[in-house]
């Protein structure tokens, strides 16, 4: 019996989202290794459901249908979950909202209330832009790692 590809992609998030909220919480030293091991997540789970479900004569197409099923359960379930973790955590656009005022001060190139108006407006739309980000990214290395898992499993001989 093989495991569903959606399956899968439900695992791989859930694992993604367990490596993000260690590195929120500090549990790994470093965010930009949280976010590495989450994508490792992911690429392990896209790879997976090609191994147990692709195969060469399906070809190109058949393969990267099925990589798809994975990978659009894993950028759905982690969408919602960038969503949610904003929606509790609105002291990160406080602070990313704080970074940017700080670096506009540093520039030096925009009056005190121009620089106070664009920080406002990043504040308020910071959850649409990292919703919007993460469905982009989310869905632009889902297609890729299918896409060359997809090719590199034509290649296979049967």
């Amino acid at each position: 019996m093989k495991v569903h590809p959606a399956l899968i992609g439900l695992i791989s998030s859930g694992l993604m989202i367990v490596a993000l909220l260690a590195g929120y919480y500090q549990l790994i030293s470093d965010a930009a290794t949280a976010q590495l091991v989450a994508y490792g997540c992911y690429a392990a789970g896209l790879v997976a459901t090609l191994l147990l479900h692709g195969s060469p004569p399906k070809g190109f197409a058949g393969n990267f249908s099925t990589g798809f099923q994975c990978f659009i359960v894993i950028t759905l379930v982690m969408v919602l979950f960038t969503y949610l973790f904003n929606a509790l955590h609105p002291e990160t656009a406080q602070q990313a909202a704080a970074a940017l005022k700080d670096s506009l001060i540093k520039a030096n190139n925009r009056t005190p209330d121009e620089i106070e108006r664009d920080v406002n407006l990043f504040r308020e739309g910071f959850a649409t832009m990292v919703v919007s980000r993460s469905i982009f990214g989310y869905l632009i290395y889902g297609a890729i790692t299918t896409a060359i898992g997809s090719f590199l499993q034509t290649l296979r001989k049967p």
